[in-house]
C-alpha cells in the first residue's frame, strides 16, 4: 500500500482526494477539504492530508488534525474526525494500519480515529480496529456515536410525515403554522443570528462557544451550489430559531442550531427542520441525519432533553463507530 501524509496536496492529489471522499461509502462532510477551514477556525490545529493507494486505486483518505502547542512545536498527538474514509468496511483495518505507520514517522505518539460506518458495519469496523491494537476511548461528552436518520428518497412530504410515530410532529407543525410562524432559507446575513442563538445555548449549558471565525467561514459553505443550507424560523418579526444543515453525498446532516429564549406557543425548530428536509430531498439526498443522540447509558439531562426533539422525526437509533485510540 502506498501512503502519503502531507501539508499540501498537489492539484492532481487534491482532485483524487475530493472525488474519493465525496463518493466513498464511509465518507463524511467533516473529512471534505472544503470543510477544513471551518473545522480549524480559531483552534490551534495543523492540517495534514492522508491518502492511501493499493494497486493504483485510492482506498483511504482523511484529514488529520494535530494540536500546535507553540509557533513551531506540535503536540505528539493527532486525531481524525469521522475518518479515515474508506469505501469498503473490510479495508478500514488495513488503511488504519498504514495510517499508524505513517504517523509514527511524523513524531505522533497517540492517534485517535473514528471511521464513519453504521450498525453491523460499524461493529465489523470496531473489531478490525481492535485487531490493529486500537482501544475504544469513547466518552459520553465526545463526538456522538448514535444518531437518527429519516429516509427521504422520492417520498412525498406526506409520506415522510406519515405514521403514528410522527403524530406529535404533525401536531407541532400545525401549531407552528397556526401561530403564524414561517420558515425560510437563510443567507450569509443570517449567520450573526445563528452565532448569537448558538452562543446563548452553549452559555446556558456552561459549554464552550464556537469562535466568531467559525461562523465567518460558514459563509463559503452557503455559496450557490455549496454544501450547506441555513434555515430560520420567523415569528412576529423575530427570528426565533436557526438550523444549519450540510450535504455530503446522499446524506444531509443537521450540524448545529438553536432557538431563542422567548416564550412562544409552538415548537420553534420544527418548521426549519421541515424546510431542510424539503431542501435535502429536492437536491437528491436519500436520507436526513438528525444529528447525535446520547449514547446508551448516558444520564446527562441536558443532552437527553436536546435529543428528545429529534425523536419526533424518527425513533430508531443508528449506531456509529466509537472513537478509537492507539498509543505508540
Amino acid at each position: 500500500m502506498r501512503v502519503l501524509l502531507k501539508e499540501t496536496l498537489s492539484p492532481v492529489e487534491a482532485e483524487e482526494y475530493d472525488a474519493f471522499v465525496a463518493t466513498a461509502r464511509g465518507g463524511h462532510y467533516s473529512q471534505a477539504r472544503s470543510w477544513s477551514p471551518v473545522a480549524t477556525a480559531g483552534r490551534p490545529l495543523t492540517v495534514r492530508w492522508f491518502l492511501a493507494r493499493d494497486g493504483g486505486k485510492t482506498v483511504g483518505a482523511g484529514l488529520l488534525l494535530r494540536p500546535q502547542v507553540a509557533r513551531y512545536l506540535l503536540a505528539p498527538v493527532a486525531h481524525m474526525d469521522r475518518g479515515p474514509v474508506c469505501d469498503d468496511p473490510e479495508r478500514v483495518g488495513h488503511v488504519a494500519r498504514a495510517l499508524v505507520a505513517r504517523t509514527r514517522l511524523h513524531g505522533i505518539a497517540r492517534l485517535s480515529i473514528m471511521p464513519y460506518w453504521t450498525d453491523a458495519e460499524a461493529d465489523a469496523v470496531e473489531r478490525a480496529l481492535d485487531r490493529e491494537r486500537f482501544t475504544n476511548t469513547q466518552k459520553a461528552d465526545g463526538a456522538h456515536i448514535a444518531t437518527l436518520r429519516l429516509a427521504l428518497g422520492e417520498r412525498t412530504e406526506a409520506e415522510v410525515l406519515a405514521g403514528g410515530d410522527r403524530a406529535t410532529l404533525r401536531r407541532k407543525l400545525k401549531q407552528a403554522e397556526k401561530a403564524g410562524a414561517r420558515a425560510r432559507m437563510g443567507t450569509a446575513a443570517d449567520l450573526p443570528t445563528l452565532r448569537r442563538l448558538h452562543g446563548e445555548l452553549m452559555s446556558g449549558q456552561a459549554m464552550s462557544q464556537k469562535p466568531d471565525l467559525y461562523f465567518e467561514r460558514l459563509e463559503g459553505q452557503l455559496a450557490p451550489n455549496g454544501p450547506a443550507g441555513l434555515f430560520v424560523c420567523e415569528h412576529e418579526g423575530d427570528v426565533v430559531a436557526a438550523a444549519l444543515m450540510l450535504r455530503h453525498g446522499s446524506v444531509a446532516t443537521f450540524v448545529l442550531g438553536a432557538s431563542d429564549r422567548s416564550h412562544r406557543s409552538f415548537s420553534k425548530m420544527v418548521l426549519p427542520f421541515l424546510a431542510a428536509i424539503r431542501w435535502a430531498r429536492d437536491l437528491g439526498c436519500t436520507s436526513f441525519d438528525l444529528g447525535g443522540i446520547p449514547m446508551e447509558g448516558d444520564t446527562d439531562e441536558k443532552r437527553r432533553n436536546i435529543a428528545q426533539f429529534k425523536f419526533d422525526f424518527d425513533r430508531t437509533p443508528v449506531r456509529l463507530v466509537s472513537e478509537h485510540t492507539r498509543w505508540f
